[in-house]
């Protein structure tokens, strides 16, 4: 395996079949470009990196985040990294990281249509180990330039242990009250006496939240939650759903699943809810690990209705000897709890750590897990629709270049910009340490040569009219530079005239081309340099 920090991409060939997403529902669809190289978020080989999160912009910037532990120095903390190159290389946003304190759990979103109202969010629990309290906070920050904006959330501190937090948005197809956009977090709480499942939402984009709303209480126990968004055409509203645990002892490892959804409007009351698991017997209180998904956008399924998806590692033998990735379906999700079964992986092999998202753009359920039989990570596909809820394409049985694997807790995330997805997940590092990586359906596109640096030879950078592209050492006055779009279609050809020593610029108008990844291919010397140009209007 590489492990690198920048990507190479390989020669011009014509766009032929591959294995790459089904855009299903499109004519002649384009096939992705093969995954790339591994590529390390972050280099901290005496840190234990855990836990990794993945979430992606309008305009394809990353924001990737993961908790540490350095036990060298008794810190323990959350770092987020941010790319603008499809994940080619990485800066720190931010690092918390405090001795004596450890931050369990976590989660990440980012929001907006335009880098002016760019945003990231964070939500976290900070446990002080010396007194054993936990606070619950969501933090803001410029997601364009890096700078934090605000606390917008911090419950008083306590000794209820919050075992899972997790916060979603609405920004690409907003619910009926929000504006610009809404944005909701839940998590569990553990006491001595009972455990409670909560959720909060904003109608205007993390200014001001609403009461807690009390979504369950057990006197069992809750551990993992999973909170997403869902809107269709007959539910404009927009809900918000949510999936849980409920463990009926302390130590067990598996136990029910549960969810729940918002009844009509998204800040509204929840309904009573349901326990998935026992739609099938051999499912029963074997459970663990749910991760739901709910189609978002602004068409119906074909039952008239939004789908929703929950995914889970159930335990066949009850010894966890043997896990399998099933789920639940419902194909109704906004106004009936009518919810199946479906078989991911039902074999004799160890599947576990599901995650689903849902792609707006062509109508498709996608899911990650971790084969740790086999020590691989593979990416498989769905449409909306479900017309055969138990067949699943797979795009691709391993998209993780090294067999090291332990506790990978892969995330897919879909890249609103080129419609494809991108992956993160924890590798062994030296020792018990773990090691965040990336990479991505889309990260190398057939065309030969070194990537530039686009921060200093292209600009702006993401554009919406004038470019600037500086160039040096080409060959010939009569080279031609070439721009091809992320389908592999050539945009545009211009021949270099006039060429004086030294560096040049050529200037491009991009004001009418569409929104998305482009690739500017300069002949330099004997070599091409490619450069990744974002246009956003």
């Amino acid at each position: 395996m590489k492990k690198i920090l920048f990507v190479i991409v390989g020669a011009l060939v014509s766009i032929a079949a591959n294995s790459q997403e089904l855009h299903i529902g499109q004519t002649s669809p384009f096939v992705a470009p093969k995954y790339a190289n591994d590529v390390i978020i972050d280099m901290a080989p005496t840190i234990d990196q855990r836990h990794v999160r993945l979430s992606v912009a309008f305009n394809g910037w990353l924001y990737a985040a993961f908790s540490t532990v350095d036990s060298i120095n008794n810190k323990g903390g959350i770092t987020i990294m941010k790319s603008k190159d499809d994940g080619a290389s990485w800066q720190q946003i931010e690092r918390y990281s405090f001795a004596g304190f450890r931050y369990p759990t976590f989660d990440i979103v980012v929001a907006g249509t335009d880098t002016s109202n760019l945003s990231l969010y964070l939500i976290g629990v900070q446990n002080n180990l010396s007194l054993s309290e936990y606070t619950l906070f969501v933090d803001r920050y410029n997601a364009a330039t890096n700078a934090f904006t605000g606390s917008l959330y911090n419950s008083p501190k306590g000794t209820r242990r919050i075992p899972d937090v997790a916060i979603a948005t609405d920004y690409r197809f907003p619910a009926v009250g929000a504006s610009p956009y809404s944005l909701a977090f839940a998590y569990s709480v553990y006491s001595s006496t009972y455990d409670s499942v909560n959720f909060a939402v904003s109608l205007d984009g993390g200014n001001t939240f609403g009461a807690i709303q009390n979504v369950s209480t057990t006197g069992s126990y809750f551990r993992k939650i999973s909170l997403a968004y869902g809107r269709s055409s007959s539910a404009s509203n927009g809900r918000y759903f949510m999936a849980w645990e409920l463990l009926t002892s302390y130590s067990n490892r598996t136990g029910h699943i549960f969810e729940s959804r918002n009844a009509s409007i998204i800040n509204g009351s929840w309904i009573k809810p349901i326990n998935l698991d026992s739609v099938s017997t051999s499912m029963i209180n074997l459970c663990r690990n749910p991760s739901i998904a709910v189609q978002y956008n602004d068409l119906d399924n074909d039952s008239s209705s939004c789908t929703a998806i929950v995914l889970v590692e159930r335990d066949y033998n009850g010894d966890g000897s043997d896990y399998d990735l099933l789920g639940f379906y419902n194909k109704r999700s906004h106004y009936t709890n009518y919810w199946f079964r479906l078989d991911i992986v039902n074999s004799g092999e160890n599947d576990m750590s599901p995650d689903i998202t849902y792609d707006p753009g062509f109508n498709n359920f996608l899911a990650v897990y971790f084969d740790s039989t086999n020590k691989k990570l593979p990416y498989i596909v769905n449409p909306m629709n479900l017309l055969t809820p138990g067949t699943w394409i797979t795009i691709t049985a391993q998209y993780n270049d090294s067999p090291d694997l332990t506790a990978p807790c892969p995330q897919v995330e879909i890249n609103p910009l080129v419609n494809q997805t991108a992956h993160v997940w924890i590798e062994d590092g030296i020792g018990t340490n773990g090691v965040a990586m990336f990479d991505a359906e889309y990260s190398a596109l057939g065309i030969a040569g070194e990537t530039g640096n686009e921060d200093d030879m292209l600009y702006p950078n993401p554009a919406s009219g004038e470019v600037n592209l500086m160039i040096s050492g080409v060959s010939s006055p009569g080279s031609i530079i070439n721009i091809f779009d992320v389908t592999g279609k050539l945009v545009e050809s211009r021949q270099v005239v006039n060429k004086k020593a030294g560096n040049s610029f050529e200037k491009f108008d991009v004001s009418n081309w569409e929104n998305g990844l482009y690739f500017i291919v300069v002949p330099s010397g004997n070599k091409v340099q490619t450069h990744k140009l974002v246009v956003s209007h």
